[in-house]
């Protein structure tokens, strides 16, 4: 069993197809293909199956790929270590927030890239409820987030400090008052997906108040919730630090109300018992130096 059949194996998986795995590893397809044929007949069990035009994994892929995962992160710590100098190296896969990673990681991002050269490093966008998930599975080294209940079982947490979660809405809304009870309001809740911790917090304050709503429109960009909001198409609910520049500006005004203002905690998590490699402490402490 070769190392460079798992890693197309665990491609495979993450990207979804042989080919996008074959240009993530500079592979041709049938090269990939050739690679999961040789694993399959390693273990001697089919690791996918085929579900009208998509191939999916089999139970036993499903198990098998928890295993390469694991084995994978050891191979890549054993590449990484440096006795004499602890150069941060190999690869180092985060998962966090999207209005983190777009509004509060370009110094962590600098920093690492000047003093970590030869680290690669791969940051995905994700929601806070599947960050942790890709943790405790290994499908990521470190997860930075917004608290959802993250599993301190599996986990090693940190907490990176509070941030508020404002109101926002254009200056000549129509409808500001989201204090005084049993309202229907002609008014459109603009947000992200349902899982997201903001939207969810949201829903739950309106639904004790009986705020009804005319409609949610739920996008998938922060930016492009920013722009619709200052349209005057609705309302959100985001960090401050989101719409630090419109609320200068007066493009954007924080409506006043008892759930604006709330404070939810930023974690950093990793899996336990994972040692951290120099290229994770280094991002750790740019982390906990910069938010």
């Amino acid at each position: 069993m070769e190392l460079k059949n798992l890693r197309a194996f665990q491609a495979v998986v993450d990207r979804g197809s042989y080919q996008r795995a074959a240009e993530f590893l500079g592979y041709t397809q049938s090269t990939i293909t050739a690679q999961i044929q040789q694993l399959e007949e390693s273990l001697g069990v089919p690791l996918f199956e085929r579900v009208g035009r998509r191939m999916v994994l089999t139970e036993v892929g499903r198990q098998a790929l928890v295993q390469a995962r694991e084995l994978l992160a050891a191979a890549d710590r054993l590449l990484e270590i440096n006795v004499s100098n602890h150069i941060p190296a190999g690869t180092l896969r985060v998962d966090m927030a999207e209005t983190l990673l777009c509004y509060q990681m370009q110094p962590v991002i600098r920093s690492f890239r000047a003093l970590a050269p030869q680290a690669r490093l791969i940051i995905r966008s994700r929601n806070c409820l599947q960050i942790p998930e890709n943790v405790r599975t290994g499908d990521c080294d470190l997860g930075v987030g917004y608290d959802m209940d993250w599993s301190r079982e599996a986990l090693e947490v940190e907490s990176l400090g509070m941030f508020d979660i404002i109101l926002l809405a254009a200056p000549n809304f129509a409808c500001p008052d989201f204090t005084t009870p049993n309202q229907v309001k002609p008014a459109s809740l603009v947000t992200d997906e349902p899982d997201s911790i903001f939207r969810r917090r949201l829903e739950a304050y309106l639904r004790e108040r009986n705020i009804v709503l005319d409609v949610t429109l739920e996008l998938w960009s922060i930016e492009t919730i920013k722009r619709c909001v200052m349209s005057n198409l609705g309302f959100t609910f985001l960090p401050r630090f989101v719409a630090r520049e419109e609320l200068a500006a007066g493009t954007l005004v924080e409506l006043d109300a008892p759930i604006s203002g709330l404070r939810l905690p930023t974690l950093c998590a990793w899996r336990k018992g994972r040692w951290k490699n120099p290229a994770m402490e280094l991002f750790l402490r740019l982390l906990r130096e910069t938010i």
